[in-house]
């Protein structure tokens, strides 16, 4: 969504795309080596995506800042309708959003990655 506020070029999303490309491959396969490392690093990167966003809301809360001007203006289509927030929801709603978002990733990431590999589910068993 912020993305689509700035629209950067071609060049700037083929990169964007690749990196994602290698880092998806890489995640996948320490994946299959150890799952639990893998939420525990999610995790501790949602952590600093909260830490980065709340950083961005209290910049946002400061009197005469550019940052206070950026919330102040309309939240993109896509995130009201993403996020079911009223039609003159701002920026600062957005990013409150995110951040509620990204707080839940990181909670969940981490309970993942505390439940020991012996007590994977067995689906086979489920009765549904």
């Amino acid at each position: 969504m912020i993305l689509t506020m700035r629209n950067p070029g071609v060049f700037f999303r083929c990169m964007i795309a690749g990196a994602q490309w290698i880092s998806w491959l890489g995640y996948f396969t320490m994946y299959g080596i150890s799952p639990s490392i893998c939420h525990r690093t999610v995790g501790f990167l949602e952590e600093e995506a909260v830490h980065t966003y709340t950083v961005m809301v209290e910049q946002m809360d400061k009197e005469g800042t550019e940052m206070q001007e950026w919330g102040r203006q309309p939240a993109p289509q896509e995130a009201i309708e993403y996020y079911d927030m009223d039609e003159e929801a701002t920026v600062y709603d957005m990013i409150m959003n995110i951040r509620a978002d990204e707080a839940c990733h990181r909670d969940l990431n981490h309970h993942f990655a505390d439940i020991p590999s012996h007590d994977a589910v067995d689906f086979h068993s489920i009765n549904i």
